[in-house]
């Protein structure tokens, strides 16, 4: 559960802020939901990992 929580952290928040540079390099629109939500999922992991860090 630890390497999930970390790897699941680290890759949302890494994907959330390369994707708008990846799309407006392409000149498309920012998918900012996408972008807000995964920004959000990442932060919510890695605040589990450090909440729960004794049982986990």
């Amino acid at each position: 559960m630890k390497k999930l929580l970390t790897w699941g952290g680290t890759s949302l928040l890494i994907s959330a802020f390369l994707d708008p540079l990846i799309y407006s390099g392409l000149d498309k629109p920012v998918p900012w939901l996408r972008d807000l939500a995964m920004a959000a999922g990442g932060m919510l992991c890695l605040y589990l990992l450090v909440k729960y860090h004794d049982q986990l």
